[in-house]
């Protein structure tokens, strides 16, 4: 037992549908030790019962979580037979062990109650209603009605064996009913009162049916929209369709998602994502849905990200909409596409590696078209009268089951949808006015929700200014997010390059940043960026950096290259988690936004393909050497005001890089930085080079280091420093004879390649290619995505031309691998995805 843990018996209303213990505990603190770790041990019935609504005394499975390899055994304790279950676990998700027991058939108008017991050794504790306890729980257990069905969650449940169970919230309706196509859209189906709720089991009733709630009210009747339905559709009235989302095909149970630590992220609008320009994939109708990015999801491989972020894509009014406007909570929007067609946008990006966070509104409803809005006839969702927002109105965050209508919600994207994390809009108008306190207890609650059954998700909080008591842990005060948007470096570095235009950055400023305000504002607890939607959104005051520094068409002269090269190199190259937006890959001049107009033109991938180049060996870099992870070691170690250059080392060690970003419009030969180890150094990336698109590398051979204290370092070096550019240095390996060195994928005046392995994803055997332009040895690896090396399929030389690798990988686990190739003088990676 965890004498520190916290059980939650105080959660409001239907306290069933959810136990937690918090605060949570590092999941690999778990083990066989004696001792039953209460943090993550979880039991949430709408998502750990099947059926998730048993009828008529049906036998029924339950499920718990608990870290992975905490307990040695699990039984369900229940008033059937008193017989105690066995539960075995039947798999893992994350951190945690899933262990599943079978209870009995009851009567079919009895009441089914039941409890968990937990033993670690000597140690047994029971999991209850009343959350974690030492003893055989005294008070509240977990239920099943068969007569009430106080067991069903609200919103509509089909069964497995037919017809659906409906359940609403509306405390100020006298009588309500369900009507759909199944009953002619009558009266014939009453739904019966359950405290303030309603209930009915409909037998007609099936998946993709329409239906509404009807509420018989005294002064008018009014329908309803479901507030849990998983589609509604707008178009027809509002109208919900019944939805099981227990039914799709997942493919991705060997997915492994980055840490927070490791992920660099793609912003990306469902609508304008796919078809602008000259689109190799085509123009799909506007908006472009799930199935439209689904298709191009292999440009987010090429480029390398492991994690997109979507915009908001909960139903919202109308067709067009950056989806800042939320009718629903619970429905993905329809113009986009239907239910199964996001989880198959989900899956096939976790097929390739890349996890997915969605954008969650919880701040605000939509103004036009809120569903919510006088529910049941009162304000049963929203203050009477409202707390506002600049965007709309707030819900109640103070009245329990608007609370847990919201927590239900993320519980069911990361269920149903599998999703890998949330960015929370606007956190600051979170805990605003009436509901200071509460908004900010509810967001408390979302985090420690998370950190004890979804321990391996990550929560970014859109706080604008920074506030480090949003990244603070609950147990200090704080809100408990995982990451914050950093605002200050987002501005500081933005002020910075549109300066360098008048040859005035503050380096200082640049300094401040990269080092961050402290242990809540720095590392893994910020995200970075230069360019996210609002700064490019002109709705927010906003447009494209690259038109803000060449304010003439096409917006991409040496200037706009390379300071906003610069400003993406640096973001992915500082500590703190990189994000970027959907376009910026290729020098985007289209503003964001919701119009067809506004869609990233695909022209440019090959029309600025240095540009591309050098974000994919941006991303290559910063993904597969730990020293750029978020959270690596850094030290800003060279300062030059009046020459508006920084540098600043990531890593120690033997694997120590070097970054130097030069924000003048001047070109400075034998430019002198101080460096941490008495070696031979060399370039490993230049904005710069002719490869990228850049006035041409100026470094490429080595850089002896010179005695002579400089920058805090008992050595320097000397280096050409091209104007706008960014550079990363690193130790250069142990040879002789050295010839010119390049960077990752530069390729100008050679034509070394390392291509996709095909097929990609492999099931098997799969191929892997190189082509050399002169004889050379050549040092071809796999590595997992830690970096580890899982095999070596080439160590020799080879003669110049094309080479093929057979990879047979039937002994290697499905997931994502990087295959490197490493010759005397350059590498190349690429990446490659295992399944069954």
């Amino acid at each position: 037992m965890t004498k520190t843990a916290r059980d939650l018996a105080a959660i409001p209303v239907l306290a069933a549908l959810l136990v937690l213990i918090q605060p949570a505990a590092p999941a690999q603190a778990a083990t066989i030790d004696g001792t039953v770790e209460w943090a993550g041990i979880s039991h949430l019935p709408i998502q750990d019962r099947s059926p998730i609504v048993p009828l008529d005394g049906e036998s029924f499975s339950v499920r718990v979580r608990t870290w992975r390899n905490d307990v040695e055994e699990v039984r369900v304790v229940h008033d059937v037979d008193g017989t105690p279950e066995n539960a075995s676990v039947v798999g893992q998700l994350g951190p945690y062990d899933i262990w599943e027991a079978a209870l009995p058939t009851s009567g079919a108008t009895g009441r089914l109650e039941y409890s968990f017991e937990l033993r670690d050794g000597a140690d047994t504790d029971y999991l209850s209603l009343d959350g974690m306890t030492e003893d055989p729980p005294a008070g509240a257990l977990f239920a099943v009605d068969f007569t009430t069905l106080e067991h069903a969650p609200r919103g509509a449940t089909p069964h497995p064996d037919g017809g659906t169970v409906f359940r609403v919230w509306a405390p100020n309706a006298p009588v309500a009913y369900v009507r759909g196509s199944f009953n002619g859209w009558g009266l014939s189906d009453s739904m019966t009162p359950l405290g303030e709720d309603f209930v009915a089991y409909v037998p007609e009733a099936g998946i993709n049916q329409r239906y509404k709630f009807f509420f018989d009210l005294p002064a008018f009747d009014k329908w309803a929209v479901d507030l849990y339905a998983r589609a509604i559709d707008e178009t027809d009235n509002n109208n919900n369709l019944i939805q099981d989302p227990t039914l799709f095909g997942w493919t991705d149970q060997d997915f492994q998602r980055p840490s927070l630590e490791e992920m660099v992220i793609y912003q990306l609008h469902m609508g304008t994502f796919s078809g602008g320009g000259d689109d190799p994939l085509g123009t799909p109708s506007f908006p472009a849905g799930y199935l439209d990015a689904r298709a191009r999801a292999d440009h987010l491989v090429e480029l390398g990200v492991n994690a997109v972020m979507l915009n908001p894509v909960m139903e919202f009014p109308g067709e067009r909409s950056a989806g800042y406007n939320p009718m629903s909570q619970f429905a993905p929007e329809r113009s986009y596409g239907a239910p199964n067609d996001f989880k198959r946008f989900v899956d096939a990006l976790h097929a390739r590696g890349i996890a997915v966070l969605l954008d969650i509104v919880w701040n605000h409803q939509s103004i036009a078209n809120n569903v919510y809005w006088e529910y049941d006839g009162q304000q049963s969702y929203f203050d009477d009268p409202p707390q506002d927002t600049p965007w709309g109105a707030q819900l109640d965050f103070d009245r329990a089951e608007v609370r847990e209508h919201l927590l239900q919600s993320m519980h069911a994207w990361f269920e149903e949808y599998h999703l890998d994390g949330f960015r929370m809009d606007a956190t600051d108008f979170m805990n605003i006015g009436t509901q200071e306190a509460s908004g900010w207890s509810l967001m408390q609650e979302l985090n420690q929700q998370v950190d004890n059954r979804w321990a391996d998700r990550v929560i970014i909080a859109e706080q604008l200014p920074d506030d480090d008591f949003i990244t603070r842990p609950v147990d200090q005060g704080g809100a408990g997010f995982d990451a914050q948007y950093f605002d200050a470096f987002t501005d500081r570095l933005r002020e910075a390059v549109l300066a360098s235009a008048f040859g005035d950055p503050a380096m200082w400023q640049i300094r401040d940043v990269i080092n961050g305000f402290g242990t809540y504002l720095e590392g893994n607890r910020v995200v970075n960026y230069v360019e996210l939607h609002d700064e490019a959104w002109p709705t927010s005051g906003g447009g494209r950096l690259v038109k803000q520094i060449d304010t003439t068409f096409p917006h991409d002269d040496q200037f706009a290259r390379g300071r906003f090269t610069l400003a993406q190199g640096l973001v992915l190259t500082a500590p703190g988690v990189p994000a970027m937006l959907q376009g910026s890959e290729w020098l985007e001049s289209r503003d964001f936004g919701t119009d067809e107009g506004n869609r990233i033109d695909w022209g440019k991938k090959a029309q600025y393909a240095g540009v591309f180049a050098l974000h994919r060996d941006l991303i290559e870099l910063r993904t597969q050497r730990p020293e750029l992870r978020a959270d690596a070691f850094w030290q800003v170690s060279h300062l030059n005001e009046g020459g508006n250059v920084i540098g600043f080392r990531r890593g120690l060690g033997d694997s120590t890089l070097m970054v130097l970003v030069n924000f003048s419009n001047a070109t400075y030969p034998g430019y002198r930085i101080g460096v941490p180890l008495d070696t031979e150094w060399r370039v490993l990336l230049d904005s710069q080079d002719a490869a990228y698109g850049g006035s041409g590398a100026l470094n490429p051979g080595v850089l002896q280091a010179q005695q002579g204290f400089y920058d805090g370092f008992g050595q320097s070096v000397q280096i050409e420093v091209p104007a706008m550019s960014i550079l990363v240095l690193e130790k250069a390996p142990t040879s002789t004879g050295v010839g010119p060195i390049t960077g990752p994928s530069s390729d100008a005046g050679t034509q070394l390649k390392l291509m996709p392995a095909a097929p990609n994803p492999a099931s098997g055997v799969t191929v892997v290619r190189f082509r050399l332009p002169a004889q050379e040895a050549v040092r071809v690896t796999m590595h997992d995505v830690r970096g580890r090396r899982v095999r070596v399929l080439a160590d020799d030389m080879f003669e110049a031309g094309e080479h093929s690798l057979t990879v047979d990988t039937r002994e290697l686990a499905n997931g994502t691998y990087f295959v490197r190739m490493r010759t005397l003088n350059t590498w190349r990676a690429t990446k490659l995805t295992i399944t069954e």
